[in-house]
Parts: C-alpha cells; sequence; structure tokens
C-alpha cells in the first residue's frame, strides 16, 4: 500500500526531486501544496509526475502585536497524520502554514532552518534535513542529510526508507552533526554554479582559440561528463598529473592557474557561501 507524500511548495527544489522519479511515483501518492494552487497545477505538468493538489483550509490568526488581537491574517492548515511530508518552501514560507497531527517523517530542504526550528512547527517520528542540488533533475544530486529520530528504539526500516527516497534523485551522504548540512553549501550546495563559472570560461577559451561556440560548448559539455566519470575510480590529484607531462602544455597552463591563485578563489568562495547559510540560522 502507498503512503501519501506531501510536498509543500513548488519552486526550482521541489520540481528538480520531483521531475520523472519514478521511485516517487511507484511508492507514494503524491500531494502538491502552498499558497498558490496554480503553481502547484503548473509543478505536477512542468514534472511530469503523477499527483493531486492538497487544497488547505485556512484559519484566521490574530496579530499579537494589535492591542484588540483581531484576525489579521490566516495561515493554511495541513493535516500531516501518517504522512511523508516534503518541505521545499523558502525559509520564510514556513511561517504560513499551521500542520496537524503527527507526521511519519520530514524531509526538509530549507537553507539555515535547524531542527529545532522545525521542531516548533511540526511534529514527526522523523526529521531529515537535507542540502540536495540542482543535478536532483537529472537525479544526479549530491545530497548531504542529518536525521534526527524520535521513536525510542532503533529502527533500521526508518534508515532504510530514509536513504532510499534521498537516493531517488542521486548519491546521499549521512553527516552526524548538524551543522555539516550547512558546511556542504561548499562541497556541493553551491558548487555546480561554480562549476558552470569554469565550464563558460573554458568556452570562451576555445572560442579565442579559434573555435566556433558550438563546437568550444560541445566539447567541453564531453570533458565535464568525461571528468565525472574518471572522478568515479580516480582522485583529482591522479587526474591532475595522468595529463601533466614533464615541461608540458597542461602543467604551463595549471602553474598559470596557480599564480592567479584560483584555489584559493575558489575555497574563498565555498567558505563564504557556507559562512551565509549558517549567518542565516541565528
Amino acid at each position: 500500500m502507498k503512503k501519501t507524500l506531501l510536498v509543500v511548495g513548488y519552486g526550482n527544489m521541489a520540481q528538480a526531486i520531483l521531475t520523472r522519479n519514478h521511485f516517487i511515483t511507484s511508492h507514494f501518492n503524491v500531494l502538491i501544496t502552498g499558497r498558490d494552487l496554480q503553481k502547484a497545477k503548473d509543478c505536477i505538468a512542468k514534472c511530469e509526475i503523477e499527483a493531486q493538489i492538497y487544497t488547505p483550509q485556512y484559519r484566521a490568526i490574530a496579530d499579537s502585536k494589535s492591542m484588540d488581537s483581531k484576525p489579521t491574517n490566516s495561515k493554511a492548515v495541513l493535516d500531516i497524520q501518517d504522512s511523508i511530508v516534503l518541505l521545499c518552501t523558502k525559509p520564510k514560507g514556513l511561517q504560513s502554514f499551521i500542520f496537524e497531527g503527527k507526521a511519519q517523517c520530514v524531509y526538509s530542504v530549507l537553507a539555515g532552518v535547524g531542527i529545532d526550528t522545525l521542531e516548533k512547527q511540526l511534529q514527526s517520528c522523523h526529521i531529515v534535513r537535507l542540502m540536495p542540488n540542482i543535478a536532483a533533475f537529472s537525479k544526479n544530486s549530491a545530497t548531504a542529510f542529518y536525521h534526527k529520530s524520535y521513536t525510542q528504539h532503533t529502527d533500521s526500516k526508518a534508515d532504510t526508507d530514509i536513504l532510499a527516497f534521498l537516493e531517488s534523485f542521486g548519491k546521499a551522504v549521512s553527516v552526524d552533526n548538524e551543522a555539516l548540512i550547512e558546511s556542504s553549501i561548499a562541497t556541493s550546495g553551491s558548487s555546480i554554479a561554480f562549476l558552470a563559472l569554469i565550464a563558460e570560461s573554458l568556452i570562451d577559451a576555445g572560442i579565442l582559440e579559434g573555435l566556433t561556440h558550438a563546437q568550444s560548448q560541445e566539447l567541453v559539455k564531453q570533458t565535464f561528463l568525461g571528468f565525472a566519470t574518471e572522478l568515479a575510480t580516480k582522485s583529482p590529484n591522479e587526474l591532475k598529473y595522468a595529463i601533466s607531462s614533464p615541461g608540458g602544455t597542461t602543467i604551463r597552463g595549471l602553474a598559470i592557474l596557480e599564480e592567479l591563485g584560483v584555489r584559493g578563489a575558489f575555497i574563498k568562495a565555498a567558505h563564504t557561501a557556507a559562512e551565509h547559510a549558517r549567518d542565516s540560522k541565528k
């Protein structure tokens, strides 16, 4: 019997996880919800996934700052009893919902929103914070995750189910300290954008050397694919020296990159991104 997966949010990360995800469609009845149900419908169409719209009830909320405490706004009420919940809203969007009942498991991709904050908003047997990246679209995300269980005994089935869910859109790496979720911004969360900058630079370099844009782009794309394949079995150091002949072309190019501080620039950029994620939790 399929479980219910309630997806809260419909942005890029929700779409990346759900798009053509056969594991999710075969194991879950998928419901998508949010403040804008038309965007939820658009999400289903874009993801090419079998899912339904969850229409929430709304509850008037009194403004605590108001002297007369009259209702001034409303929040969407979501019934999460016995469901699996995937939180994909913007971090501030979490405040727009009231969660009723107790979920089996909650997965949160909300950057900078710690488990202590999630605990104040909802109840669940398990809470998993995860930091996937945009390669979830191709089911090749690199995802760091931290799992907190609220059951009194070791639940190996829950661990297995959680890993299976996370690896339905890529490779998942467990961390034993929640703070390392923000650290993974440096290795995988933001790094695809950094790699895209390298790809653009190499395409431009090919054009400078006389290749057409189409030729240069095709060669760089295949080079990245080949690099990823080789990196699966070799270290970066092995790859670097395998093509660096003494006094040759590659080592001369590497010397220029070191002279310009490219390695340090990438480390600093990754650290800055991770530090910003940590600061947003304070």
